[in-house]
């Protein structure tokens, strides 16, 4: 009992933390990969490729945002730190990096070459299921806001229930991006799934926390 106590008296300073951090503070707090990118572009320490390694940590940042995104509502369930407020931000910061993502491949590594762009999406699967998993994204970006809660009422939980097959995709997308199997896109798709596994568990509360 003791212990248990302790950590309630952690947890309550931690949640009057999190109340005065608004979610809005996010979306400028999530630049922060934007702005390293751009350093390392200035710095020139993106290396010989710079197109490819921006396209590429655009998508993992993307991708790592949308994952984190999932995650907050299975730690609020299991925790008592309601993190549940900040889903919009970081749902809407993932969609802005994955569109980044997008942009530098079309604008910058294809430069609207269409008869290159028709030949890779015929040779490489990969960049057909992350076009896919970007439409099924776009959606949630819309409709995240009070205005679509009020008028799509019930059909707003259906419409975002579109994040999980997204998200699967943005995985499988990520994983076959290279030509070799990589731990790291193994790793994000056990997560992915992990996550939506969750989803049907009933979770409890750890009482410790």
């Amino acid at each position: 009992m003791p212990n248990i106590n302790k950590n309630i008296d952690i947890i309550k300073p931690i949640n009057l933390l999190l109340k005065k951090i608004k979610p809005s503070y996010f979306y400028i707090i999530l630049l922060v990969p934007l702005l390293a990118i751009i350093i390392e572009l200035m710095s020139g320490g993106l290396g010989v490729d710079p197109m490819r390694k921006i396209e590429k940590e655009l998508g993992e940042t993307g991708l790592n945002l949308l994952i984190f995104t999932l995650a907050l509502t299975p730690i609020t369930k299991l925790t008592s730190f309601n993190l549940i407020r900040y889903k919009r931000a970081f749902g809407l910061m993932s969609f802005f990096y994955i569109t980044l993502h997008f942009l530098t491949w079309l604008l910058l590594d294809m430069q609207l070459r269409w008869d290159e762009i028709i030949i890779s999406l015929t040779k490489k699967p990969f960049i057909v299921l992350g076009m896919v998993s970007l439409v099924l994204l776009v959606p949630l970006a819309i409709t995240s806001n009070n205005y679509s809660i009020r008028k799509l009422s019930s059909y707003w939980k259906r419409v975002h229930f579109l994040v999980y097959p997204a998200v699967i995709i943005g995985g499988l997308h990520y994983l076959l991006m290279a030509k070799t199997i990589q731990f790291d896109a193994v790793k994000t798709l056990i997560v992915i799934l992990l996550l939506i596994t969750l989803r049907f568990f009933k979770l409890k509360k750890i009482k410790w926390l």
